[in-house]
């Protein structure tokens, strides 16, 4: 199973780098002509605060994959025969972690971005990072998910 985790994880930071990249592009070609406004440093400073969380974010999960799929899965040896099989409840626990992720490395940028650009807390961002972190925190003491 930690395999699997290292290769999603991974993943999770591939598609979270490139697809803030691909979306960086064509905005910044929308900006340059307008280098000289006097508003654009504010203006710069959200979009950077937008674009640089989801970034730094894919490249640490790209980085740490395996040490995230020891905690997420515990220290035990690959080659165990009780590894060969995929069982539900560690896919769950794989998937929930990823999602949680996702959901605050997402809106964490969204955060920053309201409080710095126009001054105001962003309270629908700020509950899906606390769903995000509870998706990310989640294990039942049995190794299975409550129904």
């Amino acid at each position: 199973m930690k395999p699997f985790s290292i290769l999603l994880i991974r993943l999770l930071g591939l598609y979270l780098f490139l697809e803030t990249l691909f979306s960086v592009v064509p905005a910044l070609a929308l900006l340059g002509p307008n280098a000289a406004e006097p508003g654009l440093g504010k203006l710069l400073l959200v979009y950077l605060a937008i674009v640089a969380v989801p970034m730094v974010a894919g490249t640490l999960l790209w980085c740490f994959a395996a040490r995230l799929a020891d905690r997420l899965h515990g220290c035990g040896g690959a080659d165990d025969e009780s590894d060969a099989r995929i069982r539900d409840d560690d896919l769950m626990r794989a998937g929930t972690f990823l999602i949680g992720v996702t959901l605050v490395v997402r809106h964490v940028g969204v955060l920053v971005a309201a409080y710095s650009g126009a001054g105001v807390f962003a309270y629908d961002a700020l509950v899906v990072v606390v769903a995000g972190l509870g998706m990310m925190l989640l294990r039942a003491k049995s190794g299975t998910y409550p129904h």
